[in-house]
């Protein structure tokens, strides 16, 4: 099983990947002014500048099962880009693939950045990146990417555990 698994993630690693964001033609670091140098309207998440201004432009993009980019992704996809975006590491498409890869982390060890995963019916099928402050970034399938508390009423119950890939 291990052989297959290992072979899998081989040829998955091999897969094209689509990029997150279509380049931008960007003024060069020689020709540009500090104003310029600075992002616009990130917002401070986890406050944490690196993961911020991967994060930010994320936030209200609309759910969209099976997406993967800032014009609409379900939670897998929307993790998968992030981390692609921010650390150039693939993770696997699917919640319940992420979360048996990693190492698992106790819920009051999590930093930023550390995957969260939510459980309904016995399986996992949500997953979210932990921001600090008992709250994590993901894309709900009723609002699209949003910041939520992990002990909020909905969350708290169905909390199956977390992942370090960091």
């Amino acid at each position: 099983m291990r052989i297959l698994l290992a072979i899998f993630l081989f040829l998955v690693s091999c897969a094209p990947l689509q990029p997150v964001a279509p380049p931008q033609t960007q003024t060069p670091p020689s020709q540009q002014t500090p104003s310029s140098q600075q992002t616009k309207d990130v917002k401070k998440i986890t406050g944490i500048a690196a993961w911020d201004n991967v994060l930010s432009p994320w936030l209200g993009t609309p759910y969209l099962s099976g997406g993967s980019t800032k014009s609409g992704a379900d939670c897998s996809g929307f993790v998968g880009s992030v981390y692609m975006e921010k650390e150039k590491m693939y993770l696997p498409r699917t919640s319940a693939e992420q979360f048996k890869l990693g190492t698992s982390i106790n819920k009051g060890r999590l930093k930023v950045g550390d995957l969260v995963f939510f459980k309904d019916r016995g399986r996992i099928n949500h997953v979210g990146i932990f921001t600090g402050n008992g709250t994590f970034i993901h894309a709900s399938s009723s609002r699209g990417v949003m910041i939520s508390p992990l002990d909020e009423g909905y969350w708290k119950p169905r909390y199956a555990g977390a992942r370090r890939y960091l």
